[in-house]
């Protein structure tokens, strides 16, 4: 795969070049560029199958470069120094980022996840990416990695997310359902800024859709589908809190 890597640090170049020499053989890197700017061009001139792009750059962001080209004929990792913001805009996306200092397994792993995936479906991530940074956290879109496939959904439309161990079960508008292989506590920290709260140790629900708490039998909340789910004695102050504002 002709690869290129996007970054500000000669260093972190330096030492991305070597991992993917030491443990990715087949991934040939043609360039590297520390601008947008350049990025663009690089990116233009070289038609890569892989980008590896760091969050912050010289004259912007790498989701500004993204922004700028009209077509994505290739897959993304991104590199980035931790950054909450930035990761939880990747995350609601379902694209994959590597945290500096890189590590071995880690870049192998991405590497042949973005080998497998279909480019039509990283090209909507990377879209919904995009979309998601100018419009109003409540209508983001957010990517379901399922056995079936990627699936986008507009966060408002997601009613509940209950815990299934390591799984999740996704319940949206229209009686349908999503099984993810994320935590329940992933999904509190992705959509935390889009009007979800974790009521309960298995329940996540989105304010949008509740109809009323009710003070009785240890506290329990209505959802607009006639759900009812309970609410922990831990996480009751914090429902008050929200419903009084």
């Amino acid at each position: 795969m002709k690869a290129v890597i996007i970054e500000d640090e000669k260093q972190a170049v330096t030492a991305l070049r070597e991992e993917l020499n030491n443990n990715c053989p087949d991934v040939e890197v043609c360039g590297s560029a520390t601008t947008v700017k350049d990025g663009y061009e690089l990116i233009s001139e070289v038609q890569p199958e892989i980008v590896f792009l760091d969050i912050q750059l010289k004259d912007g962001t790498g989701f500004d470069l993204l922004e700028q080209l009209n077509t994505k004929n290739f897959k993304v990792i991104f590199t980035t120094a931790y950054s909450k913001y930035a990761i939880k805009a990747i995350r609601i996306s379902a694209l994959d980022y590597l945290l500096k200092p890189i590590d071995s397994d880690e870049l192998t792993e991405a590497v042949e996840k973005a080998k497998k995936i279909d480019l039509a479906k990283m090209q909507q991530q990377l879209n919904s990416l995009i979309n998601n940074r100018s419009i109003d956290p409540l209508r983001q879109k957010i990517a379901l990695q399922t056995t079936k496939g990627v699936f986008m959904y507009e966060c408002s439309s997601i009613l509940r997310i209950q815990s299934d161990g390591n799984y999740s079960k996704i319940f949206l508008e229209g009686d349908k359902k999503e099984v993810v292989a994320k935590t329940l506590k992933d999904f509190e920290e992705i959509l935390q800024d889009s009007g979800f709260l974790r009521i309960h140790h298995s329940h996540l629900i989105n304010l949008q859709h509740l109809q009323s708490y009710i003070n009785k039998d240890g506290g329990y909340v209505v959802l607009n589908d006639k759900t009812t789910l309970p609410v922990s004695k831990r996480k009751k102050p914090m429902l008050l809190k929200v419903l009084s504002n």
